[in-house]
């Protein structure tokens, strides 16, 4: 709850500043923008993916390592960081010619200094999230946010060019937060140790996660490439393409993710305690946390499905002055639950010490949506996407469930949830849509159906027995799990098997 509290207040900031940069700078800026932070999300993603994790795992397991960790953990980003942006002005002029526009090159240059800092951010921010002090990295998140919106307003006052200025004030945000991130690591008495011991086991364990947090990240990149190009097969213009990428992947697919921020605050919980029950072979916990949090994440994304349904169009006017992404979260809302579901299940396998399977999985996916989407060469609209989109997720997601259930044995009682789900989802569509229809003030009409109807599909649910009280309870666990465990003895052989791959 502390987790989900500082993350709903850190998307609401982000979600009203997208909306406030949507409307300074319009849709052909923002997907303009938006394909150069798709690729400089595959360099951050490169650097500071798989350490912070690892560094957080270590420290979860052994407490007196994490200040040796976190100096290999530094040293390694810093020179990751500077070897990388090197790469990138050496090579600036033929990675920029794949971009749609040339603006784009121009902007990642600009953010290229954030590198560095999100390096020293990651390694303290990884002994942190290690000793579960979940509300202290979320205070350092909320501070750069707050940075970042605060500099991109200030930058837009002094400067004309408003797209460069909202890359700097990326990288001024991320310097913010390294300070922030810094300072609460030496404030809570920690301190830095030699870290030659270190170096091996941070590479070995980060190196897989990085491959697969890059890949993901290379993905989202590819399709910043890929779907203004199928855009331009059906004979669209670079502008025209650029306006209907930028309306529906800049503006209607962050609200997709919008809901799903306390599954995602889940999954930020989840990975040290799974990692540690895993670690003790305490079986019984690992099935109750992974049956509970696939379960939850799916009733959080249904509760929100026949909103977005109903009042799509009227939340893409309303928001971004934009009907087209309007139209498109309509048609894309079913996404809310494979979205919601891959995110909690992939963050699993990584606890499990799955991460190849993690990288496998995603990559299957991924071939999935290009073939569909190729398939439909010349006749791609963005209806192909969200359905290519769609089946990508449903397909990680059950080999992710696949292999998930082969470490651990849960058993599969999300099932029952997710077809309680899918059949209210009509009903409440129906009412949402008949609540909107009665209220004559489009605003007011906007709000009261919303809530309406979020709560007569939590009702729904209730009532048809998809929401289970014990979820919630023992949701409730998991962090007192380090404390728990110390009392226990710790089981040596009965649950070794659950150490050895699968």
């Amino acid at each position: 709850m502390t987790l989900t509290a500082f993350t709903v207040a850190e998307r609401t900031l982000g979600f009203l500043f997208k909306i406030y940069l949507s409307r300074e700078i319009g849709a052909v800026e923002l997907g303009i923008y938006t394909v150069a932070s798709s690729f400089f999300m595959v360099l951050l993603t490169l650097l500071t993916s798989g350490i912070p994790l690892v560094v957080s795992k270590s420290t979860a397991k052994d407490g007196n390592g994490s200040a040796g960790m976190c100096s290999a953990a530094l040293i390694v980003e810093l020179i990751v960081a500077v070897v990388i942006s090197a790469a990138v002005l050496l090579f600036n002029k033929p990675i920029g010619a794949l971009f749609a526009e040339s603006q784009s090159m121009t902007l990642v240059l600009i953010m290229l200094p954030a590198l560095v800092f999100s390096g020293v951010y990651s390694a303290f921010r990884g002994v942190l999230w290690g000793e579960k002090r979940f509300a202290t990295v979320s205070v350092v998140e909320l501070i750069e946010q707050i940075a970042r919106i605060v500099a991109c307003i200030v930058l837009f006052n002094l400067f004309d060019n408003k797209s460069s200025m909202v890359a700097l004030s990326m990288t001024i945000a991320c310097a913010v937060s390294a300070a922030a991130c810094a300072l609460f690591y030496f404030i809570g008495k920690h301190r830095l140790a030699k870290p030659s011991a270190y170096f091996k086991p941070l590479l070995s364990s980060s190196v897989p996660i990085t491959l697969s947090r890059t890949t993901s990240s290379i993905n989202n990149y590819i399709i910043a490439l890929a779907v203004p190009f199928l855009l331009m097969s059906t004979g669209l213009n670079s502008e025209q393409s650029m306006y209907v990428f930028g309306s529906c992947v800049g503006m209607a697919l962050p609200l997709l993710y919008l809901p799903i921020t306390v599954v995602g605050s889940l999954a930020f919980a989840m990975i040290p305690t799974l990692s540690q029950a895993y670690a003790e072979g305490d079986k019984k916990s690992m099935c109750k946390q992974i049956e509970n949090a696939l379960s939850f994440s799916i009733l959080i994304a249904a509760i929100v499905l026949p909103v977005y349904t109903a009042l799509g169009d009227d939340i893409g006017i309303f928001i971004y002055d934009n009907t087209d992404s309007g139209v498109f979260l309509t048609r894309a809302a079913w996404l809310l639950i494979p979205l919601s579901f891959e995110n909690i299940a992939s963050s699993m396998l990584n606890s499990l010490d799955l991460e190849k399977k993690s990288l496998i999985n995603y990559l299957i996916g991924a071939g999935v949506m290009y073939v569909i989407c190729f398939c439909f060469y010349k006749h791609f609209d963005m209806n192909v996407f969200m359905a290519a989109f769609g089946v990508s997720l449903v397909v990680s997601s059950v080999l992710d469930v696949i292999d998930i259930k082969r470490r651990s044995g849960f058993k599969l009682t999300f099932f029952r949830p997710l077809v309680i789900g899918l059949a209210a989802a009509y009903p409440a569509w129906m009412f949402t849509e008949f609540v909107s229809s009665v209220i004559p003030n489009k605003i007011l009409s906007l709000f009261v159906a919303a809530a309406g109807g979020a709560c007569f599909m939590a009702l729904l649910l209730v009532v048809f027995g998809a929401f289970d009280a014990e979820i919630h309870l023992n949701l409730k666990g998991f962090g007192k799990r380090k404390h728990n465990a110390d009392k226990r003895p710790r089981k040596k052989t009965r649950n070794a098997k659950l150490k050895q791959p699968s």
